[in-house]
């Protein structure tokens, strides 16, 4: 079997699934774009976590906050990332624009050796043009995403640019592993994980070794249980190389990310482990999101201009990017992924 999509609709949506007959891929244009899966067919792996929302149906959606209309999977989060803020004048809920806004299928381009979809978007209280490319080739793990964004504005722009991709379905559970060569690890606490928050704010340590509040070293890239019970928001980076990854070692089968750490110098690390109380999980999720982005939020802070961790992009300027995601099994985890997406096993 070659490469193939195949169009359908979800709860009222239309949808495209990129598909090797080994690896496949749902995106969903007219809901920001959203990847709602990703899978292993070979080993029945489903990478992606579906909220207990799932994916509302479009009349309910469109127009709505994220947390509202947050069905788990993959989202792109632009021109901001983090709490909602005032952006020069306008005010941009969580995670920017672009998760709320129906994309344009630009090219559909399919043979039996790769496959690709281009999609468009336009921002609506800023003036960005951001283009993605979706490609997939036969035989092959790798799926890439090709981003161009435009500022058509005649003013520089900072931008918080990142990927929300939440990991779960029958892939995340306590025999997973994370892998990558960062430098540190640190923490800041969201007012919802107060509670069942296994950190205290501005904890900083050697990856992947953090101290908790009860003055314990935790290894923060071996999972636990949903028994665990907790909540955190931590931050990587210091990254030597621009990959990581994280294996489910009895499966044997993982995901990785390559990215430029130039452009995403950060790693956003979420985990709902069975805490985070109250609206909207009430103790039911079991996630975590490893999320590249340009830099870090300020929760404290009421402007963009006032964010430290901002990238600007100047007037008329494109920003290109690639992202590569790595399918792989066979192996319980990785030791180093070269430049070209080769996966060295950890011993």
């Amino acid at each position: 079997m070659g490469c193939e999509i195949l169009e359908h609709k979800i709860a009222g949506f239309r949808a495209l699934t990129l598909t090797n007959g080994e690896y496949s891929l749902i995106v969903v244009p007219e809901k920001g774009a959203d990847i709602i899966s990703v899978r292993d067919e070979k080993s029945d792996t489903e990478f992606l976590w579906t909220s207990p929302f799932g994916l509302k149906s479009r009349d309910e959606v469109l127009g709505k906050n994220f947390i509202d209309n947050y069905e788990g999977g993959w989202q792109e989060c632009f021109p901001t990332g983090g709490p909602a803020i005032n952006y020069r004048g306008a005010v941009i809920g969580q995670h920017g624009e672009v998760h709320a806004l129906p994309w344009k299928v630009v090219e559909l381009a399919q043979d039996p050796n790769e496959i690709s979809v281009t999609l468009e978007v336009v921002t609506t209280k800023t003036p960005f043009r951001l283009r993605k490319k979706i490609t997939m080739r036969n035989h092959s793990g790798m799926i890439e995403i090709d981003e161009w964004v435009t500022n058509e504005g005649s003013e520089d722009l900072p931008i918080i640019w990142g990927h929300h991709p939440a990991l779960g379905g029958n892939f995340l559970d306590e025999n997973c592993k994370i892998d990558t060569l960062a430098a540190r690890v640190f923490s800041y606490t969201l007012p919802e994980n107060a509670e069942t928050g296994q950190f205290a704010q501005n904890v900083s340590g050697a990856w992947p070794m953090l101290q908790n509040k009860r003055g314990e070293l935790v290894d923060v890239s071996e999972i636990p249980p949903a028994s665990a019970r907790t909540a955190d928001m931590l931050f990587i980076d210091g990254f030597t190389d621009g990959w990581i990854s994280i294996t489910n070692r009895e499966r044997k089968v993982g995901i990785a990310y390559l990215f430029d750490p130039k452009i995403f110098t950060t790693m956003w690390f979420w985990q709902m482990y069975g805490g985070g109380t109250g609206y909207p999980w009430y103790g039911r999720a079991y996630t975590l999101a490893l999320e590249p982005f340009t830099g870090i939020p300020d929760p404290r802070a009421a402007d963009i201009d006032a964010v430290a961790g901002t990238r600007t992009v100047k007037a008329r300027e494109t920003l290109h990017n690639r992202l590569r995601v790595l399918l792989y099994h066979g192996i319980k985890g990785v030791g180093r992924i070269t430049p070209d997406g080769v996966i060295v096993p950890r011993i």
